[in-house]
Formats: C-alpha cells, structure tokens, sequence
C-alpha cells in the first residue's frame, strides 16, 4: 500500500505521522506525493509505524499500476 493511500485510509494527517515517524513535515509530504524514496532509517520507520502495511516496494509503484 502506498503511503499516501495509508494516510488517506487511515485518515492520518501528514502533521500526525511526521510527529508519530520521528520525521519532518517536509519529508513526510515528499513521501506522500512519491517526489523521494525514504532512506533506509526512514523506510524502516514507516514500514514499524505501518504495521508493515507500508513496504519499501510500494515507493516504487507508479500511479498507473
């Protein structure tokens, strides 16, 4: 599952999850909108916080798949 698609689902906040992660507001949104991939630290963080719902390989899907 994407991340953004996590906040949608969970109706998280970008705010919440930068505070929850440990991360910034900036990086989070960068995140969200797919503009970087979370370092190795930060993709561990989000996969945990997700309860693994969030993968590493999700940061790789493009929008038409």
């Amino acid at each position: 599952m994407r991340f953004k698609d996590f906040l949608e689902k969970e109706n998280i906040s970008l705010e919440k999850a930068a505070a929850e992660l440990g991360i910034s507001y900036e990086d989070a949104r960068r995140y969200r909108l797919g503009l970087v991939i979370p370092r190795k630290e930060n993709m561990k963080k989000i996969f945990e916080w997700s309860r693994g719902r969030v993968t590493a390989n999700d940061f790789y899907l493009t929008e038409d798949k």
